[in-house]
């Protein structure tokens, strides 16, 4: 009993061993190559974003200094009189966040050292995709002029600025001012932005 017992255990543990492993003709023994079949699953992520792509620019940032260059048209001069006047000026802006921003002027109607100095708060709206590059405006404040008829004033207007560039841009704005001893007058600007 206990031999037959033996010979089905070494039967069981042939049929094991030759399922596991070949056995060449010179008595080698060869591993079996199996085969198993495997799935893969590819998928397709679609990702969309907002902003500026990278190839282009971001033409009214924040955190972004400028200097305008302008000439000036005025219906009135300095003391108030005399109509159309002609001049130019330069100016500072700066936007602190995309939509607002400070900015300073000071424009001369005859070709001496500046008599006036203005201050303004400035709202900016960029205007969406075909016309990224155009932004209207509108800016108030005040300012002081120091020469003939020293004198505070308090203005406010709007305009347009169109950039060509993250660095450079034209703009056109009219303003009202409100001088405290002589006659309101309008004042309109057109020139060129250097941004920083």
């Amino acid at each position: 009993m206990n031999a037959r017992k033996w010979i089905v255990a070494s039967v069981v543990v042939s049929a094991i061993a030759a399922q596991t492993r070949g056995v060449a003709d010179d008595g080698a023994v060869q591993p079996i190559q199996t085969t198993t079949d495997t799935t893969r699953v590819a998928t397709t992520e679609q990702v969309t974003s907002t902003g500026w792509p990278t190839d282009s620019y971001e033409p009214f940032p924040a955190n972004q200094l400028s200097l305008q260059a302008f000439g000036t048209y005025a219906t009135r001069d300095r003391e108030g009189f005399r109509a159309d006047q002609g001049g130019g000026g330069l100016g500072l802006t700066y936007f602190f966040l995309r939509y607002v921003g400070i900015g300073t002027d000071t424009y001369i109607e005859e070709w001496k050292w500046p008599y006036r100095v203005n201050g303004s708060a400035i709202l900016r709206l960029p205007l969406p995709e075909q016309f990224s590059k155009l932004a209207v405006y509108g800016f108030g404040g005040g300012g002081r002029e120091f020469k003939d008829i020293p004198q505070y004033t308090w203005h406010g207007g709007g305009g347009l600025e169109y950039k060509f560039s993250r660095h450079l841009g034209i703009f056109a704005d009219a303003r009202e001012v409100f001088p405290d001893k002589t006659a309101n007058y309008t004042l309109v600007r057109g020139g060129v932005s250097f941004g920083f």
